[in-house]
């Protein structure tokens, strides 16, 4: 049981970072006339959409790490009140933290399912420990991804299958065109 809540509880404190007030990192307004830095990292992956996501990530985390919010805005869907407010600026760089220790240590390997349309797109690892990454693609240019967050989920032999289903995982119930699963992490 100590094993558990030793994954568990950072697990649960990044969902509710992401769910509760995480929404993205950079300042919107102080870095509109910046130019990105461009750390693209090649990798040799067979599914060419897997790759530019899962590079996109790696530089977020990478942008996370280093504190750069010019860098993290170029990349986020959208951004956090936090990140938004220049005062704050000690408390975004803690989220930034957060999220690299988190997810500084995923792999490209470990997701092994990948959904995806013209609007978003989902990456998800198998159980028990369930990571699911979650990408934004812009309308009128399809090759612009931008990370909309991420979660973990926990299964085990009895709920095994339930952290991702298929079957839903494209659902639209309002037929806007975004996935439930991706709408859900708007604000």
């Amino acid at each position: 049981m100590t094993k558990q809540n030793g994954i568990l509880i950072p697990l649960l404190a990044i969902s509710v970072v992401f769910l509760l007030g995480y929404q993205g990192f950079g300042w919107e307004n102080i870095f509109k006339n910046t130019e990105p830095i461009d750390t693209t990292i090649p990798l040799a992956v067979s599914d060419p959409l897997k790759a530019e996501a899962w590079t996109i990530f790696q530089n977020y985390l990478n942008f996370a790490k280093n504190h750069d919010l010019a860098g993290i805005r170029s990349l986020s869907h959208q951004i956090s009140a936090t990140c938004n407010d220049p005062l704050k600026e000690k408390e975004c760089f803690t989220l930034m933290d957060s999220v690299y220790s988190f997810a500084g240590n995923l792999k490209l390997s470990e997701f092994k399912h990948i959904q995806s349309d013209e609007r978003q797109i989902i990456m998800y690892t198998d159980g028990p420990a369930v990571a699911m990454l979650y990408f934004t693609r812009n309308e009128n240019d399809i090759n612009d991804i931008k990370v909309l967050g991420m979660r973990f989920c926990f299964e085990d032999e009895a709920t095994v299958g339930t952290c991702v289903k298929t079957d839903s995982i494209k659902h639209d119930l309002n037929g806007n065109g975004w996935w439930d699963s991706v709408e859900l992490l708007f604000y």
